[in-house]
């Protein structure tokens, strides 16, 4: 009888002990990780969801179906990145040579003016000034300023009363003040890259108006600009990219200047204001 109760209290604690906890989930620790070191990546583990049939945690509230999370803190704000400008001349800094036209010195314009049947040319008021007398689309230009090779080069360029083909733009690698490279703007907005050889002119590429980078119509001032290094050359209008062109006609360093040719406006004048380089020599 006695073995018996013995027994029975036995199997009684066993049945007991099955409805005892098996222990509390803990909540894992999330390490916050500075983001001062943007190269190094983290993340974060992945709370699993409590199943609705598991115990509470211990330390956790206890009342029925009710599971309180830890808030995760909102991340650092990061910076707004700034924009990079495309532009040229504000990337090199300062540039290695400005001239503001005081006088016509670098154009050999200091004590005449230069005039022929089609293009009068002359620097007044702190501008070259280049006129096409006839609607014709013959091109004037004129060179000249210390020969420069890998550089970027721009100008500043006013415009007087023109419209539709009217043409005027950058000269630069000409070895003889005669040949060299055109990058030409038209009063419409359209524009061309091309050379003179001495008898004609070579067009290479030319295109509508990129991002409304030129400004159009009559007394409006456009910067252009080109980005030469050996042969391959980076067309800009106001610090917008136009196109890149690769050309190996003239390496050597060349002088620089304007081009002007009237097709829609007798008397079409535009006013070089100056002139700037950056050498990447």
């Amino acid at each position: 009888m006695q073995k018996w109760i013995r027994s029975f209290i036995i199997l009684l604690f066993f049945l007991s002990s099955c409805n005892l906890p098996t222990g509390g989930i803990s909540t894992p620790t999330v390490d916050l990780v500075g983001t001062q070191v943007s190269a190094i990546l983290t993340s974060q583990p992945t709370v699993q969801p409590l199943p609705s049939d598991t115990p509470p945690p211990i330390n956790q509230p206890t009342e029925p179906n009710i599971l309180i999370s830890t808030p995760t803190p909102p991340p650092d704000p990061s910076p707004t990145p700034t924009a990079i400008s495309d532009d040229p001349r504000q990337v090199l800094g300062a540039p290695t040579f400005v001239d503001t036209l005081d006088s016509g010195r670098s154009f050999g314009l200091q004590d005449k003016p230069y005039d022929d049947d089609y293009t009068f040319i002359r620097v007044e008021n702190g501008a070259m000034i280049l006129t096409s007398r006839y609607a014709t689309g013959y091109r004037g230009w004129r060179t000249g300023g210390t020969k420069i090779g890998n550089a970027y080069l721009e100008t500043l360029v006013r415009t007087g009363e023109c419209s539709g083909l009217d043409t005027y733009g950058l000269v630069f690698r000409s070895p003889d003040f005669v040949k060299g490279y055109w990058f030409q703007l038209t009063c419409d907005g359209k524009w061309a890259f091309g050379y003179w050889d001495g008898e004609q002119y070579v067009n290479l590429a030319e295109g509508s108006n990129v991002n409304d980078a030129i400004r159009t119509g009559p007394n409006q001032t456009n910067r252009i600009g080109v980005y030469a290094v050996d042969s391959n050359y980076t067309l800009y209008v106001n610090g917008i990219k136009i196109r890149e062109i690769s050309d190996n006609t003239f390496t050597e360093p060349g002088s620089y200047g304007i081009v002007i040719a009237a097709r829609n406006t007798p008397n079409f004048t535009v006013y070089a204001e100056e002139f700037a380089y950056w050498r990447l020599d």
